[in-house]
């Protein structure tokens, strides 16, 4: 049986420093720590080293508060590849540059493409989040796409066509109300959905920053889509009815497609800019929306507008477009050359000015939604 003596002296064995009397306390719990050696190297002098306990100074140090120091392996998760208080401390490990950088939001930049186009995974899910709730639990579904446009091209024929006697023939006045509704419905759906994208995305905006302008742009995807599908049924109704268009006209229609989309989405982005503050526009506009589909030539030809009245609608750069772009399907004559620029500088200019608008107001739209 251990005396007390012997436990004696083996505890100040343990407590001198040296590692060949370092032996283990009987009742001790104490247990290998990885990566430290307590075998001295054959023919080495040398002998652990030790750290200071902080707060004391070395020379007043006593066996019991002279700690082993363990050298931790190389490349282990959570801990510094660097010494403390040196001057790579501040920067990541292997002097690289942090993945991302916070700056203040530069007002003289109208669209900054770079964070547009890290974010474009997060566009992408909108706008296809926007195609699948659009028609769920809908018993007709997709078909909804090809009764609109159908159903309004009917109406029209009817009331214009038959009833004003504004067409010649009823089939031809369907295919022209067609045509028009085709891209006024691109027009009117970006307009639509753009305007409303913020207020109806206000929880997203409040919590999480992204590129805001990612919210009305997602909203063409969905117009496009429904163009596509109105574009087919036009040229099934076509064959339908022996019409046969123009081949050189119809490279012209994506020029207009794409003027009415610009005009819309500018709108568009004024107006959702404006709706964060001022609720007011939410009611307005299903209100002057009709006002324009009347006051743009849809329905009728602009020639069927009296003389006193038709400079006013020839300085609508609506009236342009959709004469273009029918004239682009029924294969009519094209619109003139000074009329063409001018109702494409004027959508280009509606489209950068509601984006000036929205970049100038965007940095108050977390705190107002």
């Amino acid at each position: 049986m251990e005396t007390s003596s012997d436990k004696s002296e083996r505890l100040s064995g343990s407590l001198s420093g040296d590692p060949a009397t370092v032996k283990p306390v009987l009742g001790s719990t104490v247990k290998p720590v990885l990566g430290l050696t307590t075998k001295p190297v054959l023919g080495s002098t040398t002998k652990p080293s030790f750290l200071p306990v902080a707060g004391l100074e070395p020379a007043l140090l006593s066996a019991e508060a002279r700690l082993p120091v363990v050298a931790a392996p190389s490349g282990l998760p959570g801990r510094p590849q660097y010494e403390p208080g040196s001057e790579e401390g501040p920067r990541r490990a292997g002097g690289e540059e942090p993945t991302l950088k916070i700056r203040p939001m530069d007002q003289r930049c109208w669209v900054d493409l770079k964070e547009l186009w890290m974010f474009r995974d997060l566009l992408w899910s909108l706008a296809s989040r926007d195609l699948k709730l659009r028609y769920r639990q809908t018993a007709l579904g997709v078909l909804w796409v090809v009764f609109q446009p159908v159903a309004g091209a009917g109406i029209f024929a009817v009331v214009f066509g038959w009833v004003a006697g504004l067409g010649a023939d009823k089939q031809s006045y369907f295919l022209f109300s067609l045509a028009g509704l085709l891209v006024w419905n691109a027009f009117q759906s970006t307009l639509g959905k753009s305007s409303m994208a913020l207020l109806g995305n206000a929880t997203l905006v409040s919590k999480v920053y992204f590129p805001r302008l990612l919210l009305p742009l997602s909203t063409v995807l969905s117009s496009l889509v429904d163009f596509l599908i109105g574009l087919l049924v036009f040229a099934v109704s076509a064959l339908y009815l022996e019409a046969k268009p123009a081949w050189p006209g119809v490279l012209a229609l994506p020029v207009w497609l794409a003027a009415a989309l610009a005009a819309g989405m500018g709108i568009g982005l004024l107006a959702s800019a404006v709706m964060v503050r001022f609720r007011d526009v939410q009611h307005a506009l299903p209100v002057l929306l009709p006002f324009l589909m009347y006051a743009s030539p849809v329905a009728y030809a602009l020639e069927a507008v009296p003389s006193q009245w038709k400079p006013v609608f020839q300085w609508n750069p609506l009236s342009w477009v959709l004469e273009g772009s029918r004239a682009s399907l029924l294969g009519a004559e094209s619109v003139q050359g000074l009329w063409a620029l001018y109702a494409l500088g004027c959508c280009a200019a509606i489209f950068m000015a509601g984006l000036v608008c929205f970049r100038k107001m965007e940095r108050t739209f977390a705190d107002v939604l």
